[in-house]
């Protein structure tokens, strides 16, 4: 290492990106998924949460892929989903449904607006509910992966389930009306 630059990696000191690709393109699809509720945006948060992580693996060791992954694909898809609060429409195409039109109509407005409230969430309390309830990761190894306690990761589930509660409250009397 000279003057402070970041040591640079030899090829052999790459990982099989190949095998990581493959390993979590679908975890990473379907996290970015779930958050957005589109294929398309899904696709272009999949392909930048790679890009980062591999920016990230060339500038240090990475330890945890699946951890890393998941928490890019979180950052990337709730980033997306605040720039596009107001437009926060399914694609036709994106849509795929054996119900009446009418609880469709009204379970494409409640994933918008569930949607919506997860974006507004601090990124430590969304990052902690989509590994626990879209990747169904326990609580100790939310805890690992993030490098936070247990008491916090337990806190952030706290606030975000109150939030988001609250969130489907006020949806749920609006409707009513």
């Amino acid at each position: 290492m000279l003057r402070g630059k970041p040591h640079h990696m030899n090829d052999s000191e790459l990982p099989d990106w190949d095998r990581i690709v493959e390993g979590h393109a679908t975890r990473v699809f379907r996290v970015a998924f779930r958050i957005l509720g589109s294929v398309h945006d899904a696709e272009d948060v999949s392909q930048d949460a790679f890009t980062e992580a591999y920016r990230l693996h060339k500038e240090g060791s990475v330890q945890n892929w699946t951890a890393l992954l998941v928490r890019l694909a979180t950052l990337r898809s709730l980033d997306r989903l605040r720039r596009r609060r107001h437009s926060a429409q399914l694609r036709e195409a994106d849509r795929i449904s054996a119900v009446e039109p009418s609880e469709e109509a009204e379970a494409g407005e409640l994933a918008a607006h569930l949607r919506e409230a997860l974006g507004q969430l601090p990124d430590q309390q969304a990052t902690v509910f989509v590994m626990r309830y879209f990747e169904q990761l326990p609580r100790d190894q939310i805890s690992v992966v993030l490098a936070i306690s247990l008491e916090t990761v337990s806190t952030a589930l706290y606030k975000a389930r109150r939030r988001l509660l609250n969130e489907l409250a006020a949806f749920n009397r609006r409707g009513s009306k």
